[in-house]
């Protein structure tokens, strides 16, 4: 088999999304799952599993949402998706969480791909902000999808499954 054809884990992702409640978290774990089942896919770097001196959302260390924490969080994701090849978003429409749209702009300014995957209750009802839809590489419809996606090519499907505003 030539080698511009062989499946290799060779990708670095970085794993974005809102990490708020039990529904976002779930599908997190998913994602990992997908992105594990990935032959092309050889690091998945989630945020929330590097956080600084470990701190929590209950932190009995009191850390969590300090000014030293946040400035160690912001340049932790800074050279985490500095050093990842592409970034992967769950991104919640029902919940819009800026923390990703930032991410999903700073990767594209890094010239890096970037692929959505879009959550609703009603996602036939909404609407994607035009700066993120223009700036998504490729929309994935599924975990199943996630898992299959060709990591050592990024073949581009920037057709938005979403209205545009």
């Amino acid at each position: 088999m030539a080698k511009d054809r062989q499946s290799k884990a060779l990708t670095k992702i970085y794993l974005g999304t809102p990490y708020f409640n039990e529904e976002q978290k779930q599908r997190v774990e998913k994602a990992k799952d997908a992105l594990e089942d990935n032959d092309t896919v050889a690091v998945v770097h989630f945020p929330f599993d590097f956080q600084y001196q470990e701190a929590t959302f209950d932190d009995p260390k009191e850390v969590f949402g300090t000014l030293i924490w946040q400035n160690a969080t912001y340049q932790n994701d800074l050279s985490a998706m500095s050093t990842a090849d592409c970034g992967v978003f769950l991104y919640d429409l029902d919940q819009i969480d800026d923390g990703s749209a930032f991410e999903m702009g700073f990767m594209r300014a890094l010239h890096k791909p970037v692929l959505v995957l879009p959550f609703s209750k009603n996602l036939d009802q909404k609407q994607l902000n035009l700066m993120i839809a223009q700036g998504t590489t490729s929309f994935i419809e599924s975990f199943e999808q996630l898992s299959s996606y060709d990591f050592n090519h990024f073949p581009s499907e920037p057709q938005t499954p979403i209205d545009v505003f």
